[in-house]
């Protein structure tokens, strides 16, 4: 899920250019305490369909998976004031994703043991209730190999790990809040063939289910995670409203593609035209699990490496444009060279596209070489930002300008002729349309007809 990882994958490639904006902390409340902010003034916002799929595996029953969820949200609430954990929503996923889901699950359903058909190896449909998930013998494990299963059992993990908080914590309820979105607040209760509404279920519904009303869902978790932390910071800013007073946002996932979602998100917030609407401080922390070292019985520990984004999109910009002396005309295109940087970025391996051939850490240096020396073509990207499709499609010649300098570059650098030409294979019409469209889609504008936009036709759903 997200970027393309590895050596030189965006990730590892930002933090070794950009290591200003990155540090590793144990804990979210190292983080907030490092940043000097109180928990009253933070807001933790954590990634649900991250959390889930990462539980051991060793873990499978239902009430262990209740458990595991619970000790992995009770630091947040001891960290933050306000926790929010978002998950997908199945019903309003971009058709774009449907070739990669399928991948998925064909690797996820070979786990399920094969039976005769009066015999059941686990739950596989939506039909179950809760008494189902607590009988002796029942997988859970099993059953989140199947997309059709797993959104009732998110619902009743959620109801069960928030019934627990109300019983359990002592303090007063306006001393926290824990929301789940994209959650049906009936839990597993939810009659048979009745079709499920996500929606927001909390211990302060008062509070959060206007707040988290959207008249367009949203279908991934991780543009789920700019929204929240954006209606939270316009609550804050009304007089004597419960959320006044957050300034400090926790993004919490393992989705590299967070990294670029933030970095366009960051853009818009210091665009905001009133700088006392800018004291907005945004840290996402990526979980990184205990890893054994190669050769010995060294145990690295579990940490979150946590990225300030106000401090790499100022790195970034100041790297690609050469200098933090700009005047006003070309930093104001500080926006659109950050567009041609996460398009770059994207095109070397996400979950929409992919050129074969490709290394962030190229592409870093081929994007910075555009903005210095071909000005005109963030001329060109801006139109990333447009509403209209035809205005956004001249943004293709930018990101057609960043690949076809690529190529260029690695024809001249060593061990890389295998790289010119998977490039070469791999770059096409459909590739630069796919760039373009996921550009728009982390801006938050989606187009429904991706079949347009370079994906498959069978991306094209009901």
């Amino acid at each position: 899920m997200g970027l393309k990882g590895g050596e030189h994958g965006p990730k590892a490639v930002l933090q070794a250019q950009f290591q200003t904006a990155f540090c590793a902390c144990p804990t979210l409340q190292n983080v907030r305490e490092r940043v000097g902010v109180e928990r009253s003034e933070t807001l933790a916002v954590l990634d649900g369909n991250v959390m889930v799929m990462a539980i051991p595996q060793v873990v499978y029953l239902f009430h262990e998976y209740v458990d595991v969820l619970i000790s992995q949200i009770a630091p947040a609430l001891e960290t933050a004031k306000h926790v929010v954990v978002v998950f997908d929503e199945p019903y309003a996923m971009t058709r774009a994703k449907t070739e990669e889901q399928r991948a998925r699950d064909a690797r996820r359903t070979i786990k399920t043991p094969l039976c005769s058909d009066d015999l059941v190896a686990c739950i596989k449909t939506d039909e179950y209730d809760e008494a189902s998930l607590r009988a002796d013998g029942c997988n859970v494990r099993l059953l989140m190999d199947h997309r059709a299963a797993r959104p009732r059992f998110y619902d009743a993990l959620c109801a069960a790990v928030l019934d627990h908080f109300e019983k359990t914590t002592t303090a007063e309820t306006s001393e926290w809040s824990l929301s789940f979105d994209g959650i049906d607040v009936r839990g597993a209760n939810r009659p048979f063939g009745e079709r499920r509404v996500a929606g927001i279920l909390s211990n302060n519904s008062e509070l959060w289910v206007p707040l988290l009303a959207r008249e367009v869902p949203i279908g991934e978790g991780d543009l789920k995670l700019p929204d929240v932390a954006q209606r939270v910071h316009d609550a804050a800013l009304l007089d004597d409203h419960p959320l006044k007073g957050v300034v400090l946002n926790l993004l919490c996932t393992i989705d590299t593609d967070s990294l670029v979602i933030e970095l366009l998100k960051q853009t818009s917030r210091l665009a905001r035209p009133d700088a006392r609407d800018r004291n907005e401080l945004t840290i996402l922390c990526l979980r990184e699990p205990s890893r054994k070292r190669k050769g010995d019985d060294f145990i690295t520990p579990a940490r979150y490496l946590c990225c300030n984004m106000a401090t790499l999109h100022t790195a970034v910009c100041n790297n690609l444009y050469g200098t933090s002396n700009l005047s006003d005309s070309v930093a104001a295109t500080k926006p659109a060279a950050v567009a041609l940087l996460v398009g770059a970025l994207a095109s070397c391996g996400c979950d929409f596209l992919e050129v074969k051939g490709t290394r962030a850490d190229v592409m870093i240096d081929v994007v910075r070489e555009i903005v210095q020396k071909k000005p005109y073509v963030l001329g060109q990207i801006v139109n990333v930002f447009d509403p209209d499709p035809a205005k956004m499609l001249l943004a293709k010649t930018a990101i057609s300008t960043v690949l076809e300098d690529y190529v260029d570059k690695i024809s001249f650098l060593p061990r890389m002729q295998r790289s010119v030409a998977s490039a070469k294979t791999s770059i096409c019409d459909a590739q630069v349309l796919r760039a373009v469209w996921v550009v728009a889609y982390w801006l938050g504008r989606e187009f429904k007809n991706t079949h347009e936009w370079g994906f498959a036709s069978t991306s094209v759903g009901v």
